[in-house]
């Protein structure tokens, strides 16, 4: 099956992200992750289209000699976004598009691709996991809205980025993560993307974050449960939300259909449900392995 690598060709780039743009929200995640390859591409990602110009598939991925670790999904992450299906299922079982012998992940804004995703996992001797949340959006942030975040009072607390060294915060409140290869997923998104966390003097720790994954994705969001209900989680969303803005892109973020909280949090900043967000978590098996 024939692939095209052409992360490297910034004009076909550019007219990628475009068309994309018309499939919105189901292509959310390869696009987000264009932005950033456009702009310095901090963690090195790759795209693969089966063919172009008339692409019908398109994935998003570190280079392969850099998923070094068939043990760490963080690093071994896809985006992944098709019109065809039935193509689909060529394309992903190209050894030069996925490394089935590894743990790895796959997000998208698909339902009806879990089939396809399911049926080439098992042929590979993966055990295939879906994680089915809501996917909210927005695109963009008007001058009320900014007017708003610039009179909140910052008397009692301030506003900065997250730091390095807080990644293990992060982690430990992450539903996601609380091993040491998501910590080090962590880090590198706290160095390489915008983040935004509030703090309170005399205290040690952010009491609240949010942070944005390399497929541009608002992510980890949390707030301490001693500072809830007090307006701290969509206050810092719109904060982040204008800092995304700036750049042009729609802002989308996702939540477990049962987290009544974090829905409550992002109506009040404006965002709507859009649709569905999935992660497909690929796992050897033991036969596998074999």
């Amino acid at each position: 099956v024939p692939y095209s690598g052409i992360s490297t060709i910034s004009t076909k780039l550019t007219a990628l992200r475009r068309l994309l743009t018309h499939s919105f929200p189901e292509s959310l995640k390869v696009c987000g992750a264009l932005h950033y390859i456009t702009d310095k591409n901090p963690f090195g990602l790759q795209v693969l289209v089966d063919q172009w110009p008339d692409f019908t598939s398109v994935i998003c991925r570190p280079p392969l000699a850099e998923m070094t670790d068939p043990s760490d999904p963080y690093t071994n992450t896809y985006f992944l976004y098709s019109k065809d299906p039935h193509g689909l299922r060529h394309f992903l079982q190209d050894p030069q598009t996925v490394n089935w012998k590894q743990n790895l992940q796959i997000q998208g804004c698909q339902p009806a691709l879990t089939g396809v995703l399911q049926e080439v996992s098992a042929k590979h001797g993966s055990q295939i996991h879906t994680t089915s949340n809501l996917l909210y959006m927005r695109d963009g942030i008007k001058s009320d809205y900014l007017e708003k975040t610039r009179k909140i009072s910052s008397d009692e607390f301030q506003y900065t980025p997250l730091q390095v060294h807080e990644a293990p915060y992060v982690n430990d409140q992450w539903d996601y993560g609380r091993n040491q290869h998501s910590l080090r997923f962590v880090a590198r998104c706290i160095q390489a993307f915008p983040s935004i966390s509030v703090r309170k003097e005399g205290v040690e720790r952010p009491i609240s974050w949010t942070l944005s994954d390399q497929g541009r994705d608002i992510r980890m969001g949390y707030t301490s449960p001693d500072y809830r209900n007090m307006g701290l989680s969509s206050t810092s969303l719109l904060r982040f939300s204008a800092i995304i803005a700036k750049k042009g892109f729609p802002l989308y973020i996702h939540t477990a259909p049962d987290n009544k909280a974090s829905q409550g949090a992002l109506r009040k900043a404006g965002f709507q449900q859009r649709g569905a967000w999935l992660q497909w978590s690929c796992q050897q098996s033991p036969i596998g392995k074999q």
